[in-house]
């Protein structure tokens, strides 16, 4: 059986004030709830990255473990989970960064990343710098290299990419303004 090819436009939902009053939440997972846009969804992060020399995935929490761990299981290559604060057992690599609505910190367990590392990062979503920033910041510290950051959706009118031109950012849906898909709900 041939099927055509997902539009992943019709299987992202936006849920106003989530997760407060004024947020609109970009919700992706219906791709991941249908197993060929899944399918569909690794293939083309894969195709875009292919080129890349690529040690390892690093998955930001927690969403981004989704598509990372795909990742990571169809290249054969190690996952590195960045996760928020005390969720990782014994030593560890921490981050603070400013996000659009608020602070965050990423940590990941210590020594799983060297300068002998490539990593890609992913992510669910590339709104502005802030997240993205923070990761490729405990990523570098570690002494390894970000190849390129793949995301699921970007928020073009966040203005993420244009503070962070020295990575490869693959997003597979780029979202223009703030009400383009809220028409529907």
């Amino acid at each position: 059986m041939n099927q055509t090819r997902v539009d992943y436009r019709q299987l992202i939902h936006c849920v106003r004030d989530f997760p407060k009053v004024g947020v609109v939440y970009f919700d992706f997972t219906a791709i991941l709830a249908d197993p060929f846009a899944f399918r569909q969804a690794v293939g083309d992060l894969i195709v875009h990255f292919r080129e890349k020399e690529i040690t390892k995935i690093a998955a930001i929490e927690a969403k981004g473990f989704t598509l990372g761990s795909a990742l990571a299981y169809e290249w054969g290559k190690p996952l590195i989970l960045i996760r928020k604060p005390e969720l990782t057992p014994g030593e560890v690599d921490s981050e603070k960064f400013e996000k659009e609505y608020g602070f965050g910190e990423y940590q990941l367990k210590a020594g799983q990343l060297g300068s002998d590392d490539s990593v890609l990062i992913v992510y669910d979503i590339m709104a502005g710098p802030g997240a993205t920033r923070g990761a490729i910041n405990l990523v570098t510290r570690t002494g390894a290299r970000v190849v390129g950051c793949a995301y699921v959706i970007e928020l073009e009118f966040l203005g993420g990419r244009e503070k962070l031109p020295i990575h490869d950012l693959f997003s597979l849906v780029k979202i223009h303004s703030q009400h383009e898909l809220l028409d529907e709900i």
